[in-house]
């Protein structure tokens, strides 16, 4: 197999072999999906979440069985991974044996089993984990700033966009503020925008080239006015957890903060044209809602330009400026600063009385009143549940004398309805873990997903550990906008309104577009990195040599001086042997590429002066190999 794909692109075009097809794939499934999906509905139908499973099922099955999806090796935790989310499908699969509503049961299968194709196909076109995860961000932060794009233009020219008003005129008048189109649900709109906040936000700070990070920079304030339209508050919280967590896990804040207040500035200057505009807040279609959507979409482009033009500035400061003394701070400092603020924190919340506010905020929680209609702005102030408490309340008292079993997959609504202490069109819990619980009990299936999640966190985090620099702030915006969706993102956003329509437009787990998402970022941290599986950088030209860090050693170009190491490099007969590499932009030495002539003249001569300048290197082993 590994000769055919050799001889294959020994023989295609030149143009073609400079076209990167894992780049290509990782972007067509992560921000393909994403795209496809949020403008249709956000993928909450049963039959389209269906269609795009079978899609990527036959996708996987054919791929694997003619050889045509590229596969290595996965780290422990990428097997572990993959286990427990099969185990998870099958116990559902399972649970829907014992199900009170076989239909509803399968029907929830059919989502699971879309999310492990997803997963599946993947893993199989990730190669390492440092790519996969730089093309998976980029992929899916391009994509979330697509869809809040074409929505801030729904609202802003609703006559170009008639399918916007589709859920506002089922729901009536009271839904008509909140922006929902493309996905049709406002929390979930809300959700997908605080998931692309920290995928921006590591893009713009730092990208290779400055008209990236301005291009990224400039997307910010626009998915800001699109979240406050929605009016969510728990998009509004979790968007500022997301970014608290790019905060703490990303490297070199100081620029990240810079971006950060250039683009919160612009944001909060067009929330604020928004909220003088009151056709614009209130989703109207008249000849006043139009004249306020011309002068907005000025404002926006200003407020845009002008981000783009801060990041370019603060990225042309960072690479030919220097740092002040009195901004550089040791680590040391740092934690030193971190527990002092901790500690000031605290006190400061024992003074201000913070623990009977937040009993206060807990019973006002409980009481889940309605917040009214007619000022939208005004639910940022309230902390009412609406109702969701009594969901919470009822799944887990549904449970007595079934815990371990539950009533079955995707059956909430049949477990709320007898119970429900008040009128309400329920299909969800509001809540993931809940909803699981009361479903199929807490024996096996949520154990399965807590212990899957459980590891996708761990393994985001390590990524995140484990790489520097530009590839450092790649994993913590991915691992940021994780934590987003874990956390409050799935806790406070479900996907069942209480007015759902009968015709049901939700799904039964959280919202397709960002489960697959998730997994294709899971997949990509599951990636070992390149240089622990034995092979050479996928990227040509970017073998790397430690020349730089060892001025003075390098006549001898010891394995643990001049050269970083030595990687395997497969033979089309099917043998292995020793590489070594060198030069910082340098290839191989005597690579099976150059054996069979596939490199040009001016490769040959790059070669010649790198083995002239370190002699030891000849032979494709170094003298410390001779030794």
């Amino acid at each position: 197999m590994e000769s055919t794909v050799a001889t294959y692109s020994a023989t295609r075009p030149r143009a073609l072999r400079r076209v990167d097809a894992g780049a290509l794939a990782t972007w067509g499934l992560a921000s393909g999906l994403v795209l496809y999906l949020g403008l249709n509905g956000g993928g909450y139908d049963t039959v389209m979440s269906s269609q795009v499973g079978l899609v990527l099922w036959w996708i996987v099955l054919v791929g694997a069985a003619w050889g045509v999806l590229p596969s290595s090796r996965l780290s422990r935790p990428g097997w572990s991974g993959l286990a427990l989310f099969g185990g998870f499908t099958a116990w559902t699969a399972l649970a829907s044996t014992w199900s009170i509503s076989s239909e509803r049961s399968l029907q929830d299968l059919s989502l699971v089993a879309s999310y492990l194709g997803v997963l599946l196909l993947a893993v199989a076109i990730h190669r390492d984990r440092g790519r996969a995860v730089r093309h998976t961000v980029n992929a899916i932060g391009v994509a979330v700033a697509i869809v809040a794009t074409l929505a801030v233009a729904s609202r802003l020219d609703p006559n170009a966009f008639p399918a916007a008003h589709v859920t506002a005129t089922f729901l009536g008048s009271g839904a008509q503020g909140r922006l929902s189109w493309p996905l049709n649900y406002w929390n979930g709109l809300a959700a997908l925008l605080a998931l692309g906040l920290p995928l921006l936000l590591s893009i713009a700070t730092p990208a290779r080239t400055l008209l990236g990070q301005a291009v990224a920079a400039a997307a910010i304030p626009l998915l800001a006015v699109c979240g406050h339209l929605t009016f969510s508050r728990g998009g509004a919280v979790a968007a500022a957890v997301a970014l608290l967590a790019f905060l703490a896990l990303a490297p070199n804040r100081l620029p990240k903060l810079a971006t950060m207040l250039v683009t919160g500035a612009g944001s909060a200057i067009l929330i604020a044209g928004v909220a003088h505009r009151s056709a614009i807040v209130h989703g109207l279609t008249d000849h006043v809602a139009a004249v306020q959507g011309r002068q907005l979409l000025v404002a926006i482009a200003l407020v845009c330009t002008a981000a783009a033009l801060g990041q370019a500035g603060i990225g042309l400061a960072m690479r030919h400026g220097t740092l002040p003394r009195i901004l550089r701070v040791s680590r040391g400092r740092a934690r030193m600063l971190l527990a002092a603020g901790i500690v000031v924190a605290l006190v400061a919340a024992l003074a201000a009385g913070a623990p009977s506010r937040l009993s206060h905020a807990w019973s006002d929680f409980k009481r889940g009143s309605s917040v009214g209609q007619s000022d939208l702005t005004a639910r940022f102030s309230t902390l009412s549940g609406n109702g969701r408490y009594e969901y919470w309340k009822i799944a887990v008292q549904s449970t007595h004398g079934h815990v371990l079993q539950g009533a079955g997959p995707g059956t909430f609504q049949l477990l709320w309805e007898p119970r429900a202490p008040f009128y309400s069109y329920v299909v969800n819990a509001h809540s993931l873990y809940v909803e699981t619980f009361a479903e199929v009990g807490a024996a096996v299936r949520l154990a399965l997903l807590v212990g899957f999640l459980l590891l996708l966190l761990g393994a985001a985090v390590r990524a995140v550990m484990r790489s520097e620099h530009e590839a450092r702030a790649r994993a913590a915006g991915g691992a940021a906008a994780f934590a987003c969706v874990l956390g409050l993102g799935e806790l406070r956003l479900g996907l069942a309104r209480q007015c759902c329509p009968p015709h049901s437009c939700c799904s039964p787990l959280p919202c397709s577009r960002r489960c697959h998402a998730l997994c294709g970022f899971a997949a990509a941290l599951w990636r070992p990195p390149a240089a622990r599986r034995g092979r050479r950088d996928p990227s040509p030209g970017l073998a790397t040599c430690g020349a730089r860090r060892n001025v003075g050693r390098v006549p001898g170009c010891d394995r643990h001086s001049a050269c970083d190491g030595e990687r395997g490099a497969s033979e089309p007969g099917g043998g292995r042997r020793r590489q070594h590499f060198c030069g910082t932009r340098g290839r191989a030495l005597g690579s099976p590429a150059r054996a069979r002539g596939r490199l040009g003249a001016a490769a040959g001569r790059a070669g010649a002066r790198v083995a002239a300048q370190f002699p030891g290197c000849v032979g494709g082993r170094s003298r410390g190999d001779a030794r």
